[in-house]
């Protein structure tokens, strides 16, 4: 590599921790070969993500998105957030003026990486600016960010760039965050000096793949989308009937793969303001509340998180199955009203979520 794409490199990495990004690596933009050839096994297998877009060439292969690309760069931003920095109620201490036991009512988890702003509202227009600065400082060369908005595997691209390794529950974790990171790339036809390749993995510890309650991790580093709660409760339609208990109070997402992960337990708390709790959701929103959201309201507070990006409905349809998980008597005249409810999946699930209370409190069901 030349002097001139060395100083380039170095101003890109100023440009983006000014930006906010925690991580930055630069990978070469060659075909991921080996894994395209596991996407097409697992693909025959019934083992790929459903949500994902695209062929397997089309995700392991840069060029094909940007033609004449001659760099990668794989930015990471931390969502990890103090846990003392939040109130019981799950807000931000700052904004709470709550009174945490004034709401009885159950209330849903969400996985952490929903708690505040979407983040692809939040690094999207970052890897734009860091795009306009590499076509500036690097005239005649072109750039196309991605944040989950291609089909190229980021997890991939920053294992090989060495922004971090892969945990046996298929996440990406870093040195400093763990896995609590959002990932993005930038695309790029400018020339800059990748950085080394290492291989490394976990500790092998095995407690990812003992603590999902699904059994949803088949075996290292390979998760089926079907057994998964994380995915389960982003799809549309019906949760399948083996996977509603397992739910128990997760409104959206699953951390606990994560959260026993021994990576994670020493990880940095960034503390980014955009990925603090909304400070009307919180950390664990009442789930009357999600049962009787107006779109106004949902567009005034979950449709701006990573929560909302499946729409109310879905939303719904997991707080009719916690409130059956919650077996709280108080959750049967919403789950009554749920019945007439628009949509299919919110009406069936609050049938089955009224079953359940009356089977958890061993009475019949009284209208």
């Amino acid at each position: 590599m030349t002097t001139a794409s060395l100083l380039l490199k170095e101003e890109l990495l100023q440009k983006a921790y000014s930006l906010g990004f925690d991580l930055v690596k630069v990978t070469s933009p060659e075909p991921l070969t080996d894994v395209q050839r596991e996407l097409e096994t697992r693909l025959k297998l019934g083992l790929s993500v459903p949500l994902a877009a695209g062929t397997p060439a089309e995700r392991t292969t840069p060029a094909l998105h940007l033609p004449g690309v001659k760099s990668i760069v794989v930015v990471a931003m931390a969502y990890s957030v103090d846990p003392s920095l939040i109130e019981p109620d799950g807000k931000e201490k700052a904004n709470s003026t709550e009174d945490p036991s004034a709401d009885p009512f159950p209330k849903g988890r969400l996985s952490r990486y929903a708690w505040g702003e979407d983040y692809h509202r939040v690094m999207l227009p970052r890897l734009k600016e860091l795009a306009e600065f590499l076509q500036e400082a690097a005239p005649g060369t072109s750039s196309l960010p991605m944040v989950d908005s291609g089909p190229l595997l980021e997890k991939a691209l920053a294992y090989r760039a060495g922004l971090g390794f892969y945990g046996w529950n298929s996440c990406i974790i870093t040195d400093r965050f763990g896995s609590w990171v959002f990932l993005g790339i930038l695309l790029t036809t400018a020339s800059l000096p990748p950085d080394p390749f290492e291989p490394r993995t976990c500790r092998k510890c095995g407690r990812c793949i003992e603590a999902c309650p699904t059994g949803a991790i088949i075996r290292p580093y390979v998760v089926d989308p079907k057994l998964c709660l994380s995915y389960a409760t982003q799809a549309r339609g019906m949760i399948p009937e083996k996977l509603r208990v397992p739910m128990d109070d997760r409104l959206f997402g699953c951390d606990t793969c994560q959260e026993v992960c021994p990576h994670n337990a020493a990880a940095q708390w960034r503390n980014h303001q955009e990925f603090f709790p909304h400070p009307q959701i919180g950390t664990a929103p009442s789930l009357a509340m999600v049962m009787g959201l107006t779109s106004r309201c949902f567009r005034g507070t979950f449709a701006r998180t990573a929560a909302g990006w499946r729409g109310k409905k879905v939303l719904q349809r997991n707080a009719a199955i916690n409130l059956g998980n919650s077996g709280s008597l108080q959750a049967i005249p919403l789950l009554a009203k749920a019945l007439a409810d628009s949509s299919e999946p919110v009406r069936m699930s609050a049938e089955w979520a009224l079953a359940r209370v009356e089977k958890l409190n061993k009475t019949p069901r009284s209208f």
